[in-house]
């Protein structure tokens, strides 16, 4: 007597896919993309960290670096770092604006006529 077994249909095998059993092998010594990347409105640089598989993600406002991370951010982080660093510098600027204004001015030497 013969056993029957279950037949499940299966998908059809899609090439757009990796298996779920795929071996890849990372090449330490491959160069890795260096492109800055768009998350939202915000540009986000990218530097591979040498002899690691990590990678640096930094938010730029302008030329400037705001903030580093090594997952990559999501919009709402860039956000969040981006207005915390001009509420830095707005209040930067105002302290030293207000230090300037509390200065005394030097006073003037009056030079005697011989």
């Amino acid at each position: 007597m013969q056993k029957h077994r279950l037949q499940v249909p299966q998908e059809p095998t899609r090439r757009d896919t990796i298996g779920l059993r795929t071996y890849v092998k990372y090449d330490p010594m491959a160069p890795r993309s260096t492109t800055p990347i768009m998350v939202g409105k915000h540009v986000v640089a990218r530097r591979p960290l040498h002899g690691s598989v990590h990678t640096l993600y930094m938010i730029l406002d302008g030329p400037t670096v705001v903030s580093t991370s090594i997952s990559v951010p999501n919009e709402y982080d860039c956000d969040a770092a981006i207005n915390k660093h001009r509420r830095k510098q707005a209040a930067s600027l105002a302290d030293k604006t207000i230090a300037k204004a509390k200065r005394k001015p030097r006073a003037l030497r009056i030079k005697e006529a011989a």
